[in-house]
């Protein structure tokens, strides 16, 4: 009887003991089958297209005749940054007409010059009037002036000829032509456009978010070409201090700093951006998932269960993305193998 009352004694001990402990202290091995959920990110993927990283139009400040276009659409502006010329015939003519005249006045100054000595000569010795020489000093003088106002007339008539020429900064590129060799050109009218395709950039809208996550990672920043299935490096080149009032985004411009075979506008180009999700959603793999019908739930290390909403695959495979107000990354969680199997992996 007493033996009996023994054993009963035993097993109520036992049972204690078996409610009172841990699970991982009943299984030590739980210790490698815990998680961690973590933030849920979403990839963004800005897309813009290639153009110029400067542009110009080409006008005329003069109204003449078209004689010469030295560049076609497409074609690169010579190393002299000559794009068209005009008729200078009537300018050169000027210009030869100012040279005849200096040419004449450069041989009165001399002769005006002799007469003055020879009369100061005169003068001295008491054999000539004052007043005479007064009056070639005076001429001499005027002379001298009518030269310079000539050497003014030369450089306004050589600023005149150079502005026939219609250049463009060398190596940039015509994008569209407007005249042709013959053509009447009227002062400020259109000639051509060009840009310098030597740099690419590629404009994007972003918001707030996604520019504080450009410049966070300046340093290694890479945009992806599908058409041409490469990847490039890159950096911020512009930001406009304003913004879209409609989109509320930014204006913003990188430009490519890797080497390309054709550098042309119309290339698209992808920006990945990775942020935090904005519902506050963790990424948990699919074996820390169990459910039950409808209805599903993470189980801590103690082995409470906590309920969960299934948003969605995850950015790998083997993920999920979960939706609870009760857990956070710090918190540790059992992976049930058996889970993928009914999550349908």
């Amino acid at each position: 009887m007493r033996t009996c009352q023994i054993f009963k004694l035993i097993i109520s001990l036992l049972l204690v003991l078996s409610t009172v402990l841990p699970a991982s202290a009943a299984t030590p091995a739980i210790e490698g089958q815990l998680f961690s959920p973590t933030t849920a990110t979403l990839s963004n993927s800005l897309t813009g297209f290639t153009r110029a990283r400067a542009r110009m139009k080409l006008t005329s400040q003069l109204t003449d005749r078209l004689v010469a276009v030295n560049s076609k659409i497409g074609e690169v502006i010579g190393e002299d940054g000559v794009f068209a010329r005009l008729d200078t015939t009537f300018a050169e003519l000027d210009l030869e007409k100012v040279s005849i005249e200096q040419d004449k006045l450069t041989s009165r100054i001399a002769y005006l010059e002799k007469e003055a000595q020879r009369f100061r000569t005169l003068f001295q010795k008491q054999s000539a009037a004052e007043a005479t020489l007064d009056s070639l000093v005076q001429e001499l003088a005027q002379a001298g002036l009518g030269l310079r106002t000539l050497e003014n007339e030369e450089r306004k008539i050589r600023e005149h000829l150079a502005r026939h020429l219609i250049t463009a900064p060398p190596g940039w590129l015509v994008i569209d032509r407007h005249a042709e060799p013959g053509e009447w050109v009227i002062g400020a009218s259109p000639l051509a456009e060009v840009g310098d395709f030597r740099s690419l950039v590629v404009p994007f809208a972003v918001n707030q978010e996604e520019y504080a996550w450009i410049k966070s990672h300046q340093q290694e920043l890479t945009l992806w070409l599908p058409e041409r299935q490469l990847s490039v490096k890159a950096r911020i080149h512009h930001l406009s201090p304003g913004f879209d009032p409609q989109t509320r985004k930014l204006k913003l411009e990188m430009i490519i700093t890797s080497e390309l075979n054709e550098k042309r506008g119309g290339i698209r180009a992808e920006l990945k951006i990775t942020l935090p999700d904005p519902s506050g959603s963790l990424l948990v793999p699919v074996t820390g998932v169990s459910n039950s019908y409808d209805s599903y739930w993470l189980t801590r290390a103690d082995g409470k269960k906590v309920p969960v909403i299934i948003l969605g695959r995850g950015s790998q495979s083997d993920t999920l993305r979960v939706s609870a107000g009760q857990i956070s990354p710090t918190d540790r969680f059992i992976l049930s193998p058996d889970s993928s199997k009914t999550l349908g992996k």
